[in-house]
């Protein structure tokens, strides 16, 4: 199946409200641990409560070959694979060769770290190991940056690594890198800030660094947000597989406590997981509005997130592309 074959059904069937889907997964994300070094306030382990809430592990090289050969047996479309869900994933110790293993399974590998781990060294080899796709947090000013973070200490560490992982980044188009203003979290004003952030790499840059503003969601419940009034059914049943570290299915890329599980991909394949009785039910309940009926959806501001560009069909396509 293509790419454009597989994203014409997914929104025939999401359109549709169908069920039961008669193709795999579009995105696939796997986690390599959910241990994290930064307690971030926008993130759900800043709560002290949060590493306990499931056990905490590293992603296998034996199971990520594993989920990754059931993952091409399926032809997906999309020839990504993220490497992302709780925690930072550098703490992996086998993480750059999990990289290696992506690219050798033909597959994009992306993943978002905070940085602090990515020394110079750290980026040779994952460069070394095949090209990937990095997006970082990052923000305009040092007071701002380490009052979210929850660390003082690593805003220039953190900027000193991302200056090298641009240099190489302009150098190796394998590597393209994404760097994400987080200020707003702070109140800064969103295009000021960007500026001002950008003003602190080179001025010419290749077209495979980009920066952007963060916009953040209240995917847990931790978080004090306003929720606008009209619902719109969650995209993610109909075109994500999230996996946890120990190969769990959980309900999409937000349910970072593993609140609901879905399956097992390293016991089960892929299809029997997608259309199981849990998946079905979960699809089921957000098609009648009862996101109370599930763990990882009873908080989640998504469906009625009043930012009208997140739900825009253009906007849609596009971040659905660059994925």
């Amino acid at each position: 199946m293509n790419r454009f074959q597989h994203l014409s059904r997914i929104a025939y069937h999401y359109i549709k409200k169908s069920v039961v889907l008669p193709y795999p997964p579009y995105f696939y994300t796997i986690e390599p641990t959910n241990i994290c070094n930064f307690a971030c306030s926008f993130c759900p382990q800043s709560d002290p409560k949060h590493k306990f809430e499931r056990e905490q592990g590293y992603l296998s090289v034996e199971n990520y070959k594993l989920f990754l050969k059931k993952r091409n047996a399926l032809s997906p479309g999309n020839r990504n694979s993220s490497l992302t869900l709780d925690g930072e994933p550098l703490l992996n110790p086998n993480f750059v060769e999990l990289v290696a293993i992506t690219n050798e399974f033909g597959l994009t590998p992306r993943f978002s770290s905070n940085a602090r781990l990515l020394y110079p060294d750290i980026t040779d080899e994952l460069a070394k190991a095949g090209g990937f796709s990095i997006s970082v947090d990052f923000a305009s000013e040092e007071e701002i940056f380490e009052r979210i973070r929850g660390r003082k200490g690593d805003f220039q560490p953190v900027h000193e690594n991302l200056k090298y992982l641009v240099d190489v980044a302009r150098k190796e188009p394998k590597v393209r890198v994404e760097i994400v203003d987080i200020s707003t979290f702070a109140g800064a004003e969103e295009k000021s800030s960007l500026r001002k952030m950008r003003s602190l790499f080179p001025e010419h840059l290749t077209r495979n660094i980009k920066f952007y503003t963060r916009e953040f969601h209240n995917f847990t419940g931790h978080l004090d947000f306003e929720k606008g009034k009209r619902y719109r059914l969650c995209p993610y049943p109909w075109t994500m597989l999230a996996v946890t570290w120990d190969g769990n299915a959980v309900a999409c890329c937000r349910d970072t406590s593993a609140r609901t599980i879905l399956g097992n991909v390293f016991e089960d394949d892929i299809m029997s997981i997608w259309n199981g009785k849990r998946y079905r039910e979960l699809r089921n309940a957000l098609i009648r509005r009862r996101t109370q009926d599930v763990a990882a959806c009873r908080s989640c501001d998504l469906p009625y997130s009043p930012d009208n560009k997140r739900w825009n069909p253009m906007y849609i396509i596009k971040s659905t592309l660059s994925r």
